[in-house]
């Protein structure tokens, strides 16, 4: 099992409150009923949002138990029971993350918007809203020289609003790119990271629409 770089896991701890505090996606209508995403050995399929990947030999799918010690969770509240009244009440769930040999990483988060946000933002609305948070949030925990920008990213061969960012972070080059999808009301934000020269869209590329 790989272990989660100091990078990838002080990334991820800044990023985390984004999707909490953001209040958007704007994507597609939808009368089928919400099904979370299923990770298989290193394969990832959400059927609601419509899209899955496989990652090769080089990736290692994090558990359930990794994935709640970098959320700060307990691996009680990820329990079916539990997970349910976490997408219902509008909490952010994380339900993938893998890392590859060289530390790069990518994960997804889910959250339902409800009723209200759900109607009134869209996936610009998600990104315009995170992206005011994000440079206070990345030099409080310790990122320099960060650029972030808005995009418009080719996920899983479809057009979604999405965010750029490069910092450094211990004299390392940090690259990432978030994808936000929205789906009736809820929100997925898939981001890759990348490290030194590597670019973290290659990551985007190995989702494919179902």
């Amino acid at each position: 099992m790989k272990k989660l770089s100091r990078f990838s896991a002080l990334l991820l701890a800044v990023l985390m409150p984004l999707s909490l505090a953001a209040c958007g996606g704007g994507g597609q209508s939808t009368d089928k009923d919400f099904s979370a995403g299923v990770t298989d050995g290193n394969t990832y399929t959400n059927e609601y949002f419509g899209f899955a990947a496989t990652l090769d030999e080089n990736w290692t799918m994090l558990t359930k138990d990794q994935i709640t010690q970098i959320t700060g969770q307990t691996a009680e509240i990820l329990d079916d029971d539990n997970l349910a009244e976490m997408y219902e009440d509008g909490k952010v769930v994380m339900e993938m993350y893998g890392v590859r040999s060289d530390n790069s990483t990518v994960n997804i988060t889910v959250e339902n918007l409800g009723t209200i946000n759900g109607a009134k933002y869209d996936e610009s609305g998600y990104v315009d809203e995170s992206l005011k948070q994000l440079p206070d949030q990345l030099s409080a925990g310790g990122f320099t020289d960060i650029k972030t920008e808005k995009t418009t990213v080719t996920f899983a061969g479809t057009e979604h609003d999405g965010i750029t960012i490069t910092a450094n972070v211990q004299s390392t080059a940090v690259h990432e790119v978030l994808a936000c999808v929205k789906v009736g009301n809820y929100v997925a934000v898939i981001t890759a990271v990348t490290f030194g020269d590597s670019n973290p869209s290659e990551i985007l590329d190995l989702f494919k629409a179902i």
